[in-house]
């Protein structure tokens, strides 16, 4: 591959990472040595070790005593349904479920907003009626794994903490049990596509990686809506796994 002489530190990181998401660089696969990386962007030695540093600050790659530096491999996530749906009576996250005690980030932003025809449908509301949605962005282990939106009617969760970005133990369905609406029963739509380009950008997907969209609606004991949620989830970063009896 020819040098870039004198590019920086910035446009060696970008290039190299580029490479782990595009799987150039696979999970497991022994990175360039700072040498290498040295004479291929025409930076000193100090500064190539500090692109492979950034790198693995940032959860890319891992780095093993007097071996080297290696793409860090990722467990699929499985998500189990619908065992995934009742840890809240534990008081646990959802996402408890799914990933136990493995490194999870997630970014939640809450506000009104109009009902598409969808959701009013769902919720038995008119298109345009204002809904609150929570929004969430998950990272495990530092790589982006899933978008979520999730619809409520106003009226029933106004007073509660799910109107907050941190809901409490058990989450919004132990916060809807104690408004006397806890879910009972649950459908998923899902099916597989490619991603649009803000969830690509958002989920960081290498080029011709699908994803999973998926549906999830709630009910209470009087089989009434309590929750819509959309997931685009990353195909390349999860397992489905369906529980169902007979």
């Amino acid at each position: 591959m020819p040098g870039k002489r004198g590019a920086s530190a910035a446009v060696a990181v970008d290039a190299l990472r580029q490479r782990i998401i595009d799987g150039t660089y696979a999970p497991g696969d022994r990175m360039p040595s700072a040498t290498l990386i040295s004479e291929e962007f025409g930076i000193d030695r100090g500064t190539a070790a500090r692109v492979l540093a950034q790198l693995r600050e940032a959860g890319y790659i891992i780095t093993k005593p007097s071996s080297g530096s290696y793409v860090r491999s990722f467990e699929r996530i499985v998500r189990s349904f619908p065992h995934r749906l009742t840890v809240w009576r534990e008081g646990e996250a959802i996402q408890d479920a799914d990933t136990g005690k493995r490194a999870r980030m997630v970014e939640v932003t809450v506000g009104e907003v109009p009902a598409s025809e969808s959701i009013a449908s769902s919720l038995g509301v008119a298109p345009g009626d204002p809904v609150l949605r929570r929004s969430r962005r998950f990272a495990v282990e530092q790589r982006p794994v899933q978008l979520a939106d999730s619809f409520y009617l106003i009226d029933m969760v106004r007073a509660t903490p799910i109107v907050y970005t941190d809901t409490g133990p058990g989450g919004v369905y132990a916060r809807l049990a104690e408004i006397g609406r806890a879910p009972v029963r649950f459908t998923e739509r899902l099916h597989a596509r490619m991603p649009y380009p803000a969830e690509r950008t958002a989920l960081e997907l290498p080029g011709g990686t699908p994803v999973i969209a998926i549906v999830r609606t709630a009910f209470d004991a009087e089989d009434r809506c309590v929750e819509v949620t959309e997931m685009i989830i990353d195909a390349s970063a999860y397992e489905l796994e369906y529980h169902a009896e007979v």
